[in-house]
This record gives C-alpha cells, structure tokens and sequence, in this order.
C-alpha cells in the first residue's frame, strides 16, 4: 500500500503537467484554432525569455542565502560530473555510430546535458509530502524546495548554455574546416 500511495504522490506533478499539455495542444489544433502559430512562437519567447527566469530568480530570492549557495556546491560538481560523463558517451556513441559530421557536436551536446536538471522538478513536490524530507517541515519544505529545484535549474541551464555554444562552434568549424579543405 506505501508503493502506490507515493506512486500517486509523485506522479500527480506529471499529470497536471500533461493535463496542462493536452489543453494547449486543444487550443492550439486547427479544429479550435484559438492559438496561432505565431501566437504561440510569441507565447513560447515569452514563456523562455521573461517568465522562466522570473520564476527562477523570485524563488531563489526569497529564501537562498549565500550560506545555502556554500552548502549545495555539491550539485555543480554532481552536474559537472554528469556532463563530462555524458559527453564522454556521446563521443563514444559518435565513435561507434559515425553519423554526418556536422551533427557530431550535437549527439555529443545531447547526451552531455539533457534533461537531468528538471528531474528535481518532479521530485521535490513528492518529497515535500513525506516525513523526515531534507527541505524541513511541510510549512517550509516549499519555500526551500522551490529555491533548491531553481538553482538546480539555473546551473543545468548554464550547462546547457555551455553545451549549445560547444555544438555551435563545432558546427561553425566543421564547415569551416569543409570549406577550407574543398578549396585545395
């Protein structure tokens, strides 16, 4: 009985988020038409560009100080580590697989970063719920749970950052090094 009451538990922020999925998808079929595409190219600059940070960086406000910053260097060395990892499996998979050069920065970008720093996105709420979880009591369990998924979000962000400019330059120079070697 304690497997399926944390099954619900944890499984109650995947389906408001995809119950919030199938309504945009809803709005935005050529049935209902309610969503444009450009109304939702614009919606999604928005979302990416304003409201995500804002989130972020209001939660990390409120209750992040720089001693908590001190005591979770833990998760830029654990998402460092996962990113050298992974792209070390993404240079093995290219090794392995050899696929056209100029997606090789990319594979190798892909299985470096991921998804892994959204994961606490999902787990927290459900740790919030459980006696005896790290983030405190259940008055305060949110407030510091939402500052600890922020930060985790802001360095995977970096990272991804980090990983998209490896893949650009890669890209940039392996058409470079193309247009360099068809010349002579």
């Amino acid at each position: 009985m304690e497997f399926w009451s944390l099954f619900m538990v944890a499984s109650m922020p995947v389906l408001q988020v995809l119950i919030i999925c199938l309504l945009g998808s809803f709005l935005a079929s050529s049935r209902i038409n309610v969503l444009t595409t450009e109304a939702l190219t614009n919606m999604n600059k928005i979302v990416f560009a304003v409201f995500a940070p804002a989130l972020g960086f209001a939660a990390i406000v409120k209750s992040v100080t720089f001693k908590d910053l001190i005591s979770w260097w833990f998760m830029t060395v654990n998402l460092g580590i996962i990113v050298f990892v992974g792209a070390f499996l993404g240079w093995i998979a290219v090794k392995i697989l050899k696929p056209r050069s100029h997606i090789r920065g990319l594979i190798v970008a892909t299985c470096a970063t991921g998804n892994f720093g959204y994961l606490p996105l999902m787990v927290v709420p459900a740790l919030c719920n459980e006696k005896g979880n790290p983030f405190g009591d259940s008055s305060t369990c949110y407030t510091n749970g939402l500052a600890y998924v922020s930060f985790s979000t802001a360095v995977c962000d970096f990272n991804e950052i980090v990983a998209l400019t490896i893949v650009y330059s890669s890209y940039f120079f392996t058409n470079l090094n193309n247009i360099f070697f068809a010349t002579f």
